[in-house]
């Protein structure tokens, strides 16, 4: 499998593991105290385990593409994660995306160009 799509499902696992954490901790209730009830309460919420799953997934698609791959070349790939979070927020979760948020996705895209084509 091509490393550029290796690293594309892990982006994908990653955001949708962001996602889940953020509904699960919407349910969950804010943590105004790091007791132990409140933590437990969030830590075994359905959707932040299911956050967990996923970025396990992503994690193991991380290891492969690090292992076919620079690591100065791979970790710039995470950025691709913070755009498919900006989308999945405006769509699931229905938060607004302003115009500097368009332009420094723009910019994130034209660095993974140029550094995708080395």
């Amino acid at each position: 499998m091509n490393t550029i799509v290796i690293i594309i499902v892990g982006v994908i696992f990653a955001a949708l593991g962001q996602v889940s954490w953020k509904l699960g901790m919407t349910q969950a209730g804010q943590l105004s105290t790091l007791n132990l009830a409140s933590l437990s309460a969030a830590l075994l919420n359905p959707l932040v385990l299911l956050g967990f799953i996923m970025y396990g997934l992503s994690t193991i698609f991380w290891l492969i593409a690090l292992s076919k791959k620079d690591l100065s070349y791979v970790y710039p790939f995470i950025s691709l994660t913070y755009i498919l979070v900006l989308l999945l927020s405006n769509l699931v979760l229905k938060e607004s995306i302003g115009g500097d948020k368009v332009i420094g996705t723009l910019i994130i895209i034209i660095g993974l160009i140029i550094i995708a084509r080395v």
